[in-house]
C-alpha cells in the first residue's frame, strides 16, 4: 500500500484556483454519485486536481496552474451516475469528455485551456490527442487516482479534507484515511 502525504501548499492551491466551482451547485451533486468504488465524483476531482499539481512539481514542468486545477476539477462534470444504466450514456468512457465539457461550459466561463483538459483527459483513450503539457499531466493524475480508488493502494481522503476545510501552512498530513461507502453505492 502506498502512503501520500497532504501538502497544504497543494491543497490551498487548489483552493484559491478553484474556490467558486467547489461551492458550485453542480459540484455538490458530485457529492451524491460514486465515481471508483466508494469514492464520490467530487472527491475523486478534487484529489485529480491535488495529484496534477504534485506531478508538476515532480517532472519539474511549468504549468498554467490555474487552468490546471478548474480543468481538473471540471474534467468529469457530466452529473450523473454512471454506474446505472437508465441515467448513463451509452459508452461513457469516451464520450463523457464532451458531456462535462458541455455541462462545464454552462455553469462556468472557461478559456481554451481548460477546454482542452476537460476534452482531453481520456488520453490515449479518446480523440483528439492533447497538444499541450497540462492535458498530459491530468490524463497521468487521473489514471493514478483511478487506479488507486479503484483497487484501494491509497486514499487522497485527508487531501480533499484538508482542501476543504485548509490547514495550517508547512503541517504535513499523512493521506492514508479510506473513506466509508458510499450510501447508495452497495459496496
Amino acid at each position: 500500500m502506498l502512503y501520500i502525504k497532504a501538502y497544504p501548499e497543494t491543497a490551498a492551491r487548489v483552493r484559491l484556483h478553484g474556490s467558486d466551482i467547489l461551492a458550485s451547485p453542480g459540484m455538490q451533486k458530485e457529492r451524491t454519485l460514486r465515481q471508483h468504488d466508494n469514492v464520490d465524483c467530487y472527491t475523486h476531482s478534487i484529489c485529480v486536481a491535488y495529484m496534477s499539481l504534485r506531478v508538476a512539481r515532480a517532472l519539474h514542468v511549468k504549468v498554467d496552474e490555474r487552468s490546471l486545477v478548474r480543468g481538473c476539477l471540471l474534467h468529469d462534470y457530466f452529473l450523473y451516475d454512471w454506474h446505472d444504466k437508465a441515467q448513463a450514456c451509452r459508452f461513457h468512457t469516451v464520450r463523457h469528455p464532451r458531456i462535462a465539457l458541455h455541462n462545464a461550459e454552462r455553469d462556468f466561463p472557461l478559456n481554451q485551456l481548460e477546454r482542452e483538459i476537460i476534452l482531453k483527459h481520456m488520453f490515449p483513450l479518446c480523440f483528439p490527442f492533447p497538444h499541450n503539457r497540462e492535458c498530459y499531466i491530468i490524463s497521468v493524475a487521473d489514471k493514478i487516482c483511478a487506479f488507486s480508488e479503484s483497487f484501494h493502494l491509497y486514499s487522497l481522503d485527508k487531501v480533499a479534507r484538508m482542501i476543504e476545510e485548509g490547514s495550517r501552512p508547512g503541517e504535513h498530513v499523512g493521506g492514508l484515511c479510506h473513506a466509508g461507502p458510499l450510501p447508495h453505492s452497495g459496496h
